[in-house]
C-alpha cells in the first residue's frame, strides 16, 4: 500500500462527517416529528457508540420553506456505516426497526434533503453549542478557485472572525454529497442584530473582494436548537 493511499485511509477514518438532513413537514406535523425523534430515535442515538453527537434545530428564518434539520456526527463514513449496523441491532433488541421509525417521521414529511460534510478542524473555532442561533451557510465556488478559497478561510477569514469577537464560533467543511455546493459552514450568533452586524463587517473585511469574487453562490439559513434532541 502506498503512502498516500494509507494517508487517505487514516484520514477518512478519523475525519469528522456530518450528514445533515432538512425536512418541510405537512402542516401541523412537525410537533409530531419531534415527539417521535425524542421518544424513539433519542434513545436509540444515546446507546450508538459510533454515532459521535446529534443535534437538531428548527427554523428561525429561512428563505426556503424549512421545519426542522439534524446532524449526525460520525468519525468518517466508516463510522457511519458502524453507527447504522449497530441502530438496526439496537431496534431489534427494543423489539423494533430503525426503518419503520424513519418512515413514520418521514410520513409526516412533504420532503427532506440529505448532505455530506466532512468537516475541517482548521477551519473550526469556538462554540456552535452554546449559542441561540447558528446560521448555515452553503457555498458554490467559482471552477478553478476551491483551493484558494479554502485557504482563504483558514489564513484570513476564521481568524478574522475569531479576533472581531462578532461570532461566538464557526464550523467550516467541504460537501461531500450535495446538490452543487462546495463548503458548508456553522456560523454561532446570539441574536438577528449580532448576526448583521457580523455581515455588515465583513463586507468591509480586507479579503471582501476575494470572498466576493470567488462565490458564485451562497445560502444561509438561521435556526434555533432544539435541545432536548441533543444526545453527547
Amino acid at each position: 500500500m502506498s503512502f498516500l493511499v494509507a494517508a487517505l485511509l487514516a484520514l477518512q477514518s478519523t475525519s469528522d462527517v456530518r450528514q445533515i438532513v432538512s425536512f418541510r413537514f405537512l402542516p401541523g406535523r412537525t410537533a409530531e416529528a419531534i415527539q417521535l425523534f425524542r421518544d424513539e430515535a433519542k434513545p436509540l442515538y444515546e446507546a450508538n457508540a459510533p454515532m459521535l453527537r446529534f443535534r437538531a434545530y428548527r427554523e428561525v428564518e429561512s428563505p426556503e420553506p424549512l421545519d426542522l434539520v439534524v446532524i449526525s456526527s460520525f468519525r468518517g463514513m466508516e463510522g457511519m456505516d458502524a453507527s447504522n449496523r449497530a441502530l438496526s441491532e439496537e431496534a431489534a433488541r427494543r423489539g423494533t426497526s430503525v426503518s419503520e421509525i424513519y418512515g413514520r417521521i418521514a410520513g409526516g414529511s412533504s420532503g427532506h434533503r440529505d448532505e455530506f460534510v466532512e468537516m475541517d478542524p482548521r477551519l473550526s473555532w469556538g462554540d456552535v453549542d452554546g449559542t441561540s442561533l447558528v446560521v448555515l451557510v452553503r457555498v458554490r465556488i467559482a471552477p478553478g478557485r476551491r483551493s484558494d478559497y479554502d485557504t482563504l478561510l483558514r489564513e484570513r477569514v476564521a481568524p478574522w472572525e475569531r479576533e472581531s469577537r462578532l461570532l461566538a464560533g464557526s464550523e467550516s467543511g467541504r460537501f461531500l454529497l450535495s446538490d452543487g455546493f462546495d463548503f458548508f459552514r456553522i456560523l454561532a450568533t446570539s441574536s438577528l442584530g449580532d448576526w448583521q452586524r457580523y455581515l455588515e463587517a465583513l463586507r468591509l473585511a480586507p479579503f471582501a473582494g476575494e470572498l466576493d469574487g470567488w462565490t458564485v453562490e451562497s445560502r444561509q439559513v438561521i435556526l434555533a436548537p432544539v435541545r432536548e434532541l441533543s444526545v453527547r
